[in-house]
């Protein structure tokens, strides 16, 4: 058996007293233990040591030289012990120098404005770095890599807390002055148009296509894009229509002069949410970022849910 497995840890702490007071009644008194106690710990030091560790003198206790070479280790290990202990800082967002991760579906590249604006506001010096939401999220948020994600709730693929956001409704998007987009929009006039189609880069199921499929409709789709952004510049300046989130691109539609109507079919909504793993619930830096994430993204739907977050699990 090692050493250390046979030291009690506050016997340690005991002879680091002893070791700065050199006298058991002052020793015992500081520790707030019975100076009978203390002499007990001494003596279980002594026998596990193997040495006498103080010798008595009219001085007070003198230390034996194995006692003089354990004061200077034991006091920093029990400094760096204290360190670890120690409860962090507040985290204040106005100093703050770190970098918050932050997954989520091209779906919701229309919040990246909102986010950085949002942030800067009180954390003008903290870095936000988006990404791609991963095959794997549940594990990915146990890692902390990213430390939240905002998508869909058909991506958790594991038990994860999360805060529901709303639903992104879709509707059409095309040039303004579309023929197709004049007046009702029926479903010949919107079929009889080539289509642009995001494509997210995952393996989940496109719900706006799994719609199509149901009702036996086909749509000739004559543009695929990586991005929602890339399928607004398209639609701007061709024939083509797009189904898009709405409202989360009407800032981009907006600038890009582009006209929005419902589409002449119910197309499904896809709930949104923001999850993050459980082991981050208590941590300051993250409840912080995530509450300011929540307040920021839930602007953006039109319907809020008033509940607070609860745990999900995939099935």
């Amino acid at each position: 058996m090692a050493m250390i497995d046979r030291l009690d840890p506050t016997n340690l702490v005991a002879l680091h007293v002893l070791l700065e007071e050199r006298h058991v009644t002052r020793a015992a008194r500081r520790l707030g233990i019975t100076q009978s106690s203390m002499s007990h710990r001494l003596a279980r030091l002594r026998d596990t040591l193997q040495d006498t560790l103080f010798v008595r003198s009219s001085a007070g206790l003198l230390l034996t030289p194995r006692a003089q070479s354990i004061a200077g280790p034991l006091a920093q290990a029990l400094r760096a012990l204290e360190a670890a202990v120690v409860p962090p800082a507040p985290f204040d967002p106005a100093t703050s120098r770190s970098t918050i991760s932050i997954a989520m579906p091209d779906l919701l590249a229309p919040l990246a404005s909102r986010l950085v604006v949002g942030f800067g506001a009180d954390a003008p010096l903290l870095k936000v770095r988006l990404s791609h939401v991963p095959t794997s999220l549940s594990e990915a948020l146990a890692r902390g890599e990213p430390a939240l994600a905002l998508a869909p709730s058909r991506f958790v693929d594991g038990s994860l807390i999360t805060r529901a956001l709303g639903d992104v409704r879709f509707g059409v998007i095309g040039r303004r002055g579309h023929r197709a987009l004049r007046g009702k929009l029926t479903i010949a006039r919107w079929l009889e148009h080539g289509h642009v189609v995001v494509r997210l880069g995952n393996e989940q199921s496109n719900v706006i296509q799994s719609e199509f499929v149901r009702r036996g409709l086909e749509r000739r789709v004559a543009l695929e894009v990586p991005s929602f952004l890339a399928g607004l510049f398209a639609v701007a300046n061709s024939d083509l229509l797009m189904n898009a989130p709405i409202p989360l691109v009407h800032e981009a539609a907006t600038a890009l002069k582009l006209a929005m109507r419902a589409a002449p079919i119910h197309l499904p909504r896809v709930r949104v949410s923001l999850f993050w793993h459980e082991r981050f619930q208590g941590d300051s830096a993250h409840r912080w970022a995530r509450e300011r994430v929540f307040d920021i993204a839930r602007q953006a739907f039109a319907e809020v849910p008033k509940r607070g977050p609860s745990r999900v699990s995939a099935g």
